[in-house]
Order: structure tokens, then sequence, then C-alpha cells
């Protein structure tokens, strides 16, 4: 799936129709939206358009529609709540519609749904065209649903839909077909599935055999051994259920464990944090004093260098490596005349973006007077001639240039370590301080594994008598089956959809081994160019667990998001290489810097581009990124604007409009 446009009309904060183009050759569309914006509301659309399950959370009360739309309306009056995505899937174009009507009454509460429309349609030789199927299923099918809090990631909730298996499970199955292995294989079902193949054939068997065991027909038998057999299953199931929450209380337990040992560490914690802030806030001295130089260097030789039109090799490096750096401002040196330079004073701005001083304003006003009156070719010999001495000494003096811009990025290189060093170490202290808690949480975790431990050897017990009886009446029911003239009948088809049955799962099995194995591969390179963990051995972790499920470590913060990132890259990635025709869907996350550093998410914003086709980040942290969002041909920008609480808009941004 490839989204071109979306329509967002009076759906929650979004103010009557807001429309928005997705960019689909790879690169990012970056949504900058302040808290409370709006963000959020945009992650919610796609899941209350695709799916109908917007999950809003149990402690928002705030109606779907819109309340500065309903403001505007009077009783009985109708307001609109409507959305549209347009996208691609397999070469197909299609167009989702989704409209509600209120009918509006006296307050919000009271306010009901009088219409709800929803349509898909696809586009034949430039005509829409209805869709006739099930909707529902027909979105299930290109995105399963399963998948949603992956592709539509809130990255403050991630930790959640780590530990939700079993819907991933279902959801990977359809992704890489495995989905039809399994169709096929419970279609021919076994003896004990009368709706089955096998089981269908098996009842009409016993059916019609007249033998007896203790006045026990065939199909009397048939019948208790069925419903035996889901008794076990279903006991099995619970048992599943129980084991798989035993084990996470024990990783859980083991965490607190660790975390509990850690106590002691809280002073060095917060010792190590103030030395880095110490050491960010000098490296942010020593940044500012050296923009401060490259400003000296820009007055001090760019006029006399480009003004005498000097080409040598020094000069060249100078322009070429300032291009960036000067374009930010109007006051680029390559026009450079008089009234540029009288501008400068006009704005009070140096072209390094500081304030100018009076000696520097006293600088400029002296270079106004020894420049020729019109342009630079204007008296040049004379101009040379009385510059001469400013010219050698500019063209020695900007050698400096590149010993400063090393010094800044050294800076600005240490700042980011240690601003990464200090959200670690913060998430550290946020654990350390919840210890109490923590007690509290290990007390209970002890007593629910006690009363899990007694369920597991109940269900066990239960499953261990009913097995006995099982096999026992099998047995006798095979040996009915094996010495009736009908058995004869009927062993040939049964024996065949068997072997059929059991050759399917062997191909599932082996199937399944390798989309485990690729995408296990996959979550692997993607984490190692996400990750800031230099002391892994990456190649022997295992990411995927037997379920499909990613590897629950219980991290928090930035190495949970690392995780978490990885495998829904990865995800992508594996669909890419096992040649799946589902392998396009893109990825929308909210808050995708809430729990990492600054490097990993410049990692997280590079790498994402590489594998998804499409991917879409909203923040307000923008911080994190901002080395990056230089590169324009990276993203395009989009700004939530918000007049009220329930006036957000969405337009086009400009970055260079935002301070950092």
């Amino acid at each position: 799936m490839r989204i071109s446009n979306i329509l967002i009309k009076n759906f929650r904060c979004y103010y009557k129709e807001n429309t928005l183009t997705f960019n689909s050759d790879g690169k990012i569309t970056l949504i900058y939206g302040d808290s409370g914006y709006g963000k959020s509301s945009f992650l919610q659309f796609f899941k209350w358009m695709f799916y109908n399950n917007p999950d809003f959370g149990s402690n928002d009360d705030k109606p779907l529609f819109n309340l500065a739309a309903f403001e505007e309306k009077k009783p009985n009056e109708f307001l609109e709540v409507k959305g549209v995505i347009e996208f691609e899937h397999l070469g197909v174009k299609y167009s989702l519609i989704k409209s509600l009507q209120f009918k509006v009454a006296l307050s919000p509460k009271n306010t009901r749904i009088e219409t709800n429309d929803l349509r898909l349609s696809t586009l034949v030789d430039n005509n829409w065209e209805p869709f006739k199927g099930d909707i529902a299923n027909k979105i299930n099918n290109i995105l399963p649903m399963g998948l949603s809090n992956y592709f539509f990631l809130d990255g403050e909730k991630a930790r959640d839909i780590v530990l939700d298996s079993k819907k991933l499970k279902v959801a990977i199955h359809s992704l890489f077909g495995l989905d039809a292995y399994e169709k096929a294989i419970d279609h021919l079902g076994s003896d004990r599935k009368r709706k089955s193949v096998i089981g269908y054939f098996n009842n009409l068997m016993t059916s019609q055999m007249k033998s007896t065991v203790n006045d026990m027909s065939a199909a009397d038998l048939q019948e208790m051994l069925e419903d035996l057999h889901e008794d076990i299953e279903n006991c099995k199931e619970e048992r599943r259920s129980v084991i798989a929450n035993i084990s996470d209380l024990n990783a859980r337990r083991d965490e607190i464990f660790k975390i509990l040992g850690e106590t002691n560490s809280k002073s060095s914690l917060q010792q190590i944090i103030n030395m880095n802030n110490k050491r960010i806030e000098e490296n942010e001295m020593k940044v500012k004093s050296y923009r401060n130089k490259i400003g000296d260097l820009f007055y001090k030789c760019y006029p006399y260098l480009f003004i005498s039109k000097i080409t040598s090799k020094t000069a060249s490096i100078l322009r070429e490596k300032n291009a960036s750096f000067a374009a930010n401002y109007r006051n680029v040196f390559e026009n450079l005349k008089k009234d540029l330079l009288k501008e400068i004073l006009n704005k009070d701005i140096c072209i390094c973006g500081r304030a100018l001083d009076e000696k520097s304003t006293e600088h400029i006003n002296g270079l106004i007077n020894v420049m020729p009156p019109d342009s630079y070719t204007y008296q040049f010999g004379q101009f040379v001639s009385k510059s001469k001495r400013d010219l050698q000494q500019a063209k020695i003096q900007i050698m400096d240039y590149d010993g400063i811009t090393v010094k800044i990025s050294q800076c600005e290189k240490s700042t980011s370590k240690l601003e990464d060093d200090n959200h670690e170490k913060l998430e550290a202290l946020k654990r350390l301080d919840e210890a109490k808690k923590l007690v509290e949480e290990l007390e209970q975790i002890k007593e629910d594994l006690e009363a899990l431990n007694r369920r597991k050897s109940g269900f066990e017990g239960t499953i261990a008598t009913k097995k006995q009886t099982y096999d026992i009446g099998t047995r006798r029911l095979d040996n009915l089956q094996k010495n009736d003239k009908i058995y004869s009948e009927y062993s040939g088809k049964i024996n065949f959809y068997k072997m059929a049955k059991e050759r399917l799962e062997i191909e599932k099995a082996e199937m399944e081994k390798r989309v485990k194995n690729v995408l296990n591969n996959c979550v692997r390179d993607i984490f190692k160019k996400l990750s800031t963990q230099k002391e892994l051995n990456v190649d022997t972790i295992q990411f995927v667990n037997d379920d499909f499920s990613l590897r629950t470590t219980y991290l928090s913060g930035g190495q949970l998001a690392v995780d978490e990132y990885s495998y829904v890259i990865g995800i992508i990635k594996a669909l890419q290489e096992c040649n799946m025709d589902n392998n396009e869907n893109p990825i929308i996350i909210d808050a995708p810097f809430a729990f990492t550093g600054n490097k990993q998410s410049e990692h997280i914003f590079k790498t994402l581009p590489s594998v998804a086709k499409q991917t879409v980040l909203l923040s307000l942290d923008l911080n994190k990124i901002k080395n990056l969002l230089s590169d324009t041909s990276l993203y395009e920008f989009y700004v939530i604007k918000n007049e009220s609480q329930s006036k957000a808009r969405i337009e086009r941004g400009n970055i260079n409009d935002f301070k950092f």
C-alpha cells in the first residue's frame, strides 16, 4: 500500500477540510506539531478510517467530531465528519471514503450519528468504480489489523505492543502467505473435527458401522472422542496462555531485581549528569566563540577576496565550503556591494548569526569607506593598491577557517554524545525513583506466579486424565474400524487426505522456518544501523521468537524504541527479500523520538526511507535531528497549526522558519 492523498474534515481537533499529499518515492513526510496540536489525532485518523478502531484511550471523553465546527451549528443542523484516503496497492488505485452525519443537539454529549457511509472504489479506465465485496475484509487483506499498531505506531506506547504476540503472529502469517497453508490444513482437518474433510468421511464411515463397544456404537464413541479432543485442546490453549504469563512475570521479576540492584548508584548517576551538563555548557560556549571567529573571518577576509577577484585555491575552498552557511542569510557575498554591507548594518545581524557589536560595526564602516563606489571592478587597480596589505593578510587568515570548523564539529559531536549519555542516565534515574513501587510490584508478582503455577498444575492434571481416557477410546475405535467391512470402503479416501495434510504441514513448517530466518536477519541488519550500543555482539542475538514476536527484553527508553523500529522496518525488508507482492506498506509514527537520544534519532531518520517506500513522522522534537534538516532531499515538511484546541490545520511548512 502507498498512500497518495488524504482529506480530514472535522475529525477530532481538525477543523473543516485539511488535505495532505504523501510522498511515495522514499522521502519522509515530516509533520511538526506542538504538544496538544493534533499529532495523535492524525495517527488515530488512519486507524478510524481503515479499521474503525481509533484507540482514543479510556480517559479520552472528547467526541469524534470537531468542537469548533459544532459550535458553529444550530440544533438539528447536520455536522459532517469525513475522511478520504487515496492509495495504491499492487498496481490498483483505491479511494476509501468514510462520512458520518451528526445531528447537532444542545450539547456535544447528546449529539448522535444520523447517517454512516463507508465506500471503497477502484480506478478503472480513469473512472472510480465501487468495490462490491466486504470492505473491512479487503482492507485487512491489504494491511492486516494485527500489524496496524506497528505500521501506525505510537512511539510512546511501543512497549505495550511488543508483548501482543498472538495478534502479531496472525498478521505475520497473513503477510507472508502462511495463512493459506493454515486454512488448507484446517479445511482438511482430522478424525475428531466433523466439519472438516477428513472428519466428514470418518463420521460417514462410523455412522454406517454396526459394531459396538460396551453397548456404545462407533458413531457414539466417535462423538465422545470429538468432544473429549476439543476439551483437551481448550485446556492446552489455556495452559499455553498461563505459561506465557509465567514467562512474562519471570522476565519482569528479573528486570526488577536488576533495577533494585542499581539503587546504590543513584548519586553517581546524578553526578555524571551534572558533569555532562557542565561539559555541554562549555561546548556551547566554545561553539559560540568559534562562530564569532568565523564571523570575524568573513568581515576581515571575504570582501577583499571577492572584490579583487582573487582565484587562489584557498579562496575557492572558502567560497565552496561557505555556500551552504551563507545561503541561510540574504547577505550572500558572491554579489557583495556597498549596499549589502549597509544592509548588514541596518539588520544588525552578522553573517554568522550573532548581533553586531561596536567593533564589528566600526570594521564594516571601514570596509565601506575603502571599497570602490559602484562595483568591485570600478577603479580596481587603485583599490588593490590601497588594500594590498589587507589582501595579503586575508589570504593568510582564511587558512584558519578549516581549523575552526573542525573544532565546531568536535564540540557538536561531543555534545551529542553527552546528551545521549544523559538520556540513558535519566532513564535509569527514573527507574530508580520508582524503586518503592517496584518492591510492591515484586511482591505482587510473587503472589501471581504462585497462583499461575497452581493453575498450570491443574491444567496439566486435567489434560493427563482426559488424554488417558481419549487414548483408550481411540484404540477401541481403531479396532472397531479395522474389523468392520465398511472400513475398507473409506480408509483409502481418508488416508489420501491425511497424506495431503501431512505434506502441507511439512511445507508450512519449512516456509515458516524460512520466513523466521529472513525476518530475524532483516531485523538484525536494521538494528545494526539504528543502535548506538557498541558492546553488543549483535550477530548472536535472536531477535524473533518462535511465535514471531519481538524478543522481550524489558528494556526501556531508547533501546526499546530501537528494538521496535528494527522490527517494523525489518518486516518490510523481509517482505521485499521474500519477494512478496505486499511489500510497500507505509510507516506512520507519532512521537518517533520520544525515547531516543540524538544519535539514535538520526539513525532512525536516515534508515527508515532507505527501506520503506513511504514514511510519515509526527514530532515536536526536531532538535534531535537538526543536523539532518539542512538536507531537504530527505523529507517534505508540514506543520500542524492550532488556533485553539479544536482548530487544527495542516499546512506546508518551511524548516528555515524554526529556530533550534
